[in-house]
């Protein structure tokens, strides 16, 4: 077990999981259900954990949530959960005790650190952490080698000036751009119809 002491004003620590990677996979070797785990005892008021709800290989902040732990109580959870510390405004002291099986060879407060799911360009490789903007970047990558393709494609859809008739309401637009946002909300009659 760790003895912890954390003083006030201090960061809210990186996500990071208890266990290295390799530690974790010799666990589950024999029996892909075994996983170590960990237990923090609370030993003064205001002790909090952020935790990522069922995040074990990448964070997803959309699961983050802060669990409260009382003074005398502890919490036990699984070595490979992404958590992290918080910050405190008091001297906060806890113990920090590590479950594992007979045979397990490792390093105490050795963590394994998590950075946050991000989406990958397969052309230039730069990474984002929204998938929406990820594929909006892909598109027109200048690696990519239909990028050229694509912009002229956006280029000679993009709000032409006319006359543009919706052929559900018959309603007029003078530009496409308008008449596409027209037919992606729905336009009344259709609605209406539905």
């Amino acid at each position: 077990f760790s003895f912890l002491r954390s003083t006030p004003g201090g960061e809210e620590q990186e996500s990071h999981q208890d266990y290295p990677e390799s530690v974790i996979t010799e666990a589950s070797k024999n029996k892909s259900t075994r996983v170590p785990a960990s237990m923090i005892l609370a030993l003064e008021e205001g002790k909090s954990l952020r935790v990522y709800d069922g995040c074990f290989t990448a964070r997803d902040d959309t699961k983050s949530r802060v669990v409260h732990i009382p003074v005398g109580f502890c919490i036990i959870f699984r070595g490979d959960l992404i958590h992290n510390g918080m910050p405190y405004d008091v001297v906060n002291h806890r113990i920090h005790c590590y479950l594992s099986f007979r045979g397990l060879k490792w390093e105490p407060d050795v963590v394994n650190s998590v950075l946050p799911k991000t989406y990958s360009c397969q052309y230039c490789g730069i990474k984002y952490g929204d998938s929406a903007a990820m594929r909006s970047h892909r598109r027109f990558c200048t690696r990519n080698h239909e990028a050229a393709k694509n912009e002229e494609t956006r280029r000679r859809t993009d709000n032409k000036e006319g006359e543009w008739t919706c052929p559900v309401c018959l309603k007029t637009f003078t530009k496409s751009g308008s008449l596409r946002s027209h037919t992606f909300r729905g336009c009344n009659k259709k609605r209406k119809a539905d």
